[in-house]
C-alpha cells in the first residue's frame, strides 16, 4: 500500500465519483449557484435557457460527457516539477493537446486557493465551437481538513469540488499562460505545461490499468469503461519530440479504440499501433515527397500529425518500411490524392 496521499492508481477514485458529481447533485448545487449570481461560463444556447435549473442541468451534461470519454492522466511529484520548468511554445491549443478529452491529476497541485485548498485536477474536452473546454477541480478533501468546508461537502461534492472553467475558441493560446500576475496562472500554467511536458517527451508514460472494482463500477454505476491511466514521470532522456502514442491518439481522436493487436510485431513498429473504427489494426505512417503521388498543402505542413496516416499492419509489413528521423515510420505505399493509401483489402485485420 502506497503511502502517498494521491498515488497513480487515486486518479481512478477521483475519475468516478467526480463523473458521478455531474450526473446527480452538479444539477442542484449549480442551479442554486446561478440564482446567487455566481457566474458560470455558458456555450451560447444554454445561456439562452430561461430557467438557472435548466442552464445547470445542461452544463452538467456536458461535463459528464466529456468525463466519459475523457483519457486519464497522472504526474508525479516530480513530473509535476519538469511541468513547472517546461518550456512553452504558443500554438493552437489543439496542437498541444494530448488527446481530444482528458482528465489530468497533478501528485503536486500547480496552485493553491484561499487558505491553501490546492488545485488537484483539470478536465478538458471539445467545445461546443471545435474549441476546447477546460474545467479544473479542487481538493474537497483539503478544503474539509482545513477546516473550510464541512464534512458534508464529501457527500454533495465528492473528493473534488469543481473549481472554475473556461472556454477557448479554436486555435486560441490564452494570455494566462504567460500573464504571471493573473489571479489564475498557476491554473493554466499547470495544464499547458503538462501538455507541453507530455508533447515534448519531458515526462514519460507508464500505464496502469484500472482494478476489477474500479471496472464493474465504472460499467454499472456510470455505463462507462475505464480507461487505464496514463501515469507520468521525467524522462531520462530529458525530451525532445513528441511521444508516438500522443500523435496517434491527437491524429486519429475520436476514431480509435483500444484493441491489443493480436500478432507480433517489431518494437519499432508497435510504438505506432492503433486499432481504428472501420478500418482495423493499423499503424500510423508518415508521407513525405518520397511516396508515389503525396505532395504536402500549400504553405507546408500546418503541424506534424497532417503527415500522418493510418495504413493496416500487414501493408505495412508487407510492402517494407523503415525508420526515419524522428523515429517516425515511413512505408513505400501508393497514395491517391482522393482515395489516400491504396493498400489490398486482404491485409485489413479486424
Amino acid at each position: 500500500m502506497s503511502d502517498r496521499e494521491y498515488p497513480p492508481e487515486s486518479t481512478h477514485e477521483l475519475w468516478l465519483p467526480t463523473m458521478d458529481f455531474t450526473r446527480t447533485n452538479a444539477p442542484v448545487v449549480w442551479a442554486q449557484m446561478i440564482r446567487q449570481g455566481i457566474r458560470f461560463v455558458m456555450p451560447p444556447q444554454v445561456a439562452a435557457l430561461p430557467r438557472a435549473e435548466d442552464q445547470a442541468a445542461a452544463l452538467a451534461e456536458a461535463e459528464r460527457e466529456r468525463l466519459a470519454t475523457a483519457d486519464l492522466y497522472y504526474l508525479d511529484a516530480a513530473a509535476c516539477e519538469v511541468a513547472e520548468t517546461v518550456e512553452l511554445r504558443q500554438q493552437a491549443i489543439e496542437q498541444l493537446l494530448p488527446s481530444a478529452a482528458g482528465f489530468l491529476v497533478w501528485e503536486e497541485p500547480p496552485m493553491h486557493l484561499r487558505g491553501g485548498i490546492p488545485i488537484r485536477a483539470v478536465s478538458w474536452g471539445v467545445a461546443y465551437d471545435g474549441g476546447t473546454w477546460v474545467s479544473w477541480w479542487s481538493d474537497t478533501n483539503a478544503s474539509v481538513r482545513l477546516g473550510l468546508a464541512g464534512s458534508n461537502s464529501l457527500l454533495v461534492m465528492g473528493p473534488l469540488t469543481f473549481h472554475e472553467e473556461v472556454h477557448l475558441p479554436p486555435n486560441a493560446w490564452p494570455v494566462q499562460v504567460s500573464n504571471p500576475a493573473d489571479a489564475t496562472y498557476g491554473m493554466f500554467r499547470g495544464v499547458f505545461g503538462a501538455w507541453a511536458a507530455i508533447d515534448t517527451g519531458a515526462v514519460q508514460e507508464q500505464q496502469v490499468p484500472p482494478l476489477p472494482r474500479v471496472r464493474k463500477q465504472a460499467r454499472r454505476q456510470l455505463q462507462v469503461e475505464a480507461p487505464p491511466v496514463r501515469c507520468f514521470t521525467p524522462s531520462a532522456s530529458g525530451g525532445t519530440v513528441t511521444a508516438p502514442q500522443t500523435i496517434v491518439r491527437r491524429t486519429l481522436a475520436g476514431l480509435l479504440l483500444d484493441r491489443p493487436y493480436p500478432g507480433e510485431m517489431p518494437a519499432e513498429l508497435a510504438l505506432w499501433h492503433c486499432y481504428v473504427k472501420d478500418s482495423g489494426h493499423c499503424l500510423l505512417v508518415m508521407l513525405g515527397p518520397a511516396e508515389d503521388g503525396y505532395r504536402p498543402s500549400a504553405g507546408g505542413l500546418a503541424r506534424i500529425e497532417d503527415a500522418f496516416v493510418p495504413v493496416p499492419v500487414k501493408a505495412v509489413i508487407r510492402a517494407g518500411w523503415r525508420i526515419g528521423e524522428g523515429g517516425y515510420v515511413h512505408a513505400a505505399l501508393p497514395y491517391n490524392p482522393e482515395l489516400g493509401v491504396v493498400t489490398d483489402p486482404e491485409d485489413d485485420e479486424f
